[in-house]
């Protein structure tokens, strides 16, 4: 009888630990956005701050920031190899904090993927609508 308590007692906490890890994850911004910094990625691990672009237009930080808002993550396996970032993204907010970004630009009608430096194994889907949104502010800037 203790066997089988035990073995359903252990059932129970690595099923609740797999849902724990599964579980969707949406990006948070931590103020509002006073600027973004764009750049053309170096690779993994880091922020190239040789910007191409930085954003400073309410409007077009607001397209911007609702693609991120949308988009959805979970922990995923990225394959640095094969998989490089287009962008590195630095987020400046009011209150004097940042954020630091790899984008992978999708085509169009393709998702995108986003994810915090140094955490490239928490990728965030944007939508193939939000894709356009950021190559449309992108492409004009």
């Amino acid at each position: 009888m203790k066997k089988i308590t035990l073995s359903l007692t252990l059932f129970f906490c690595a099923l609740l630990l797999f849902a724990c890890q599964s579980q969707e994850k949406e990006m948070t911004m931590l103020d509002d956005i006073s600027s973004i910094s764009i750049s053309k990625s170096s690779g993994y691990g880091g922020i190239n701050e040789n910007y191409i672009a930085t954003i400073d237009k309410d409007s077009t930080i607001s397209r911007f920031e609702e693609s991120l808002e949308n988009a959805e993550g979970r922990e995923q396996k990225v394959n640095v190899d094969t998989e490089k970032p287009d962008y590195d993204i630095l987020i400046r907010y009011e209150n004097g904090e940042t954020h630091g970004l790899h984008l992978v630009l999708g085509n169009a009608g393709e998702k995108s993927r986003v994810m915090y430096v140094g955490h490239e194994n928490n990728g965030f889907d944007i939508s193939p609508e939000g894709t356009e949104v950021l190559k449309d502010v992108l492409d004009n800037q």
